[in-house]
């Protein structure tokens, strides 16, 4: 049985912002499923998304798990929960990274700096508890560079599957009780709108990972999906 590669989206996508790169592995020979996370539902915390991912790896089978922005949050516990005979390798991608027994929030609040600076004007805020993008602010700052790296095709149709957040996630005191003992590879995206990279590159945000810096911004599986694939594809074969 070949290890699978199981793909965790960030904030306000679903599973379809993986698509490139899964036609790019697919291509090569790999086994690859992407992950829809219940993160649109007011309330849905960690164990939540984890049960969709653990869903995704299947009852059986090593797996690298790969987690982009927000999706970095889950796929640790995810190793926690099937452990080291099931998960071969973590590959972090432009991705917040939680720390045992304390919150997202409360790790920004400790560590200022990780988030860009400007990111997240222009959201709307609804009553119950999610955010969500209107097109032009999410052309404009969610997107930003998108267009330049890729094209505004690949930015047009990436905002028509956007929907919206809930926010438990970060708020809530994840279950991980320690960074899972499997490879960590952690991609530090050079032009990072989202995720500020200095804080990636400090190499202290998983300490023993290794961190890789892929150019372009924070979503290179819409604008370098071979590139992100081939370093994906290395991890399976490593596993192989």
């Amino acid at each position: 049985m070949s290890t699978r590669a199981v793909l965790v989206h960030g904030a306000w996508h679903d599973g379809r912002c993986w698509a490139p790169v899964l036609a790019e592995l697919a291509a090569a020979g790999h086994d690859a499923v992407a992950v829809d996370l219940p993160s649109h539902r007011p309330g849905a915390g960690t164990d939540d998304y984890v049960d969709a991912v653990v869903a995704a790896a299947g009852p059986a089978g090593r797996v690298v798990l790969v987690g982009h922005s927000l999706g970095g949050l889950t796929v640790p516990v995810v190793a926690q929960r099937l452990g080291t005979e099931r998960v071969a390798a973590l590959v972090l991608v432009a991705a917040l990274v939680p720390l045992p027994g304390t919150s997202w929030h409360a790790r920004t609040r400790a560590e200022p700096g990780i988030m860009a600076e400007g990111f997240g004007r222009g959201q709307l805020r609804h009553d119950d508890g999610t955010t969500s993008w209107p097109v032009e602010a999410a052309v404009e700052n969610l997107y930003a560079g998108v267009a330049e790296e890729a094209s505004p095709a690949v930015v047009r149709e990436a905002v028509g599957t956007l929907r919206p957040q809930d926010w438990t996630v970060t708020r809530e005191v994840g279950p991980l009780s320690a960074w899972p003992a499997v490879r960590t590879v952690q991609v530090v995206c050079a032009a990072d709108r989202v995720v500020d990279p200095r804080w990636g590159r400090t190499g202290a945000v998983v300490p023993g990972a290794e961190v890789v810096e892929m150019a372009g911004g924070h979503f290179p599986m819409l604008t370098r999906p071979a590139e992100l694939a081939r370093l994906i594809g290395e991890e399976l074969r490593r596993d192989g």
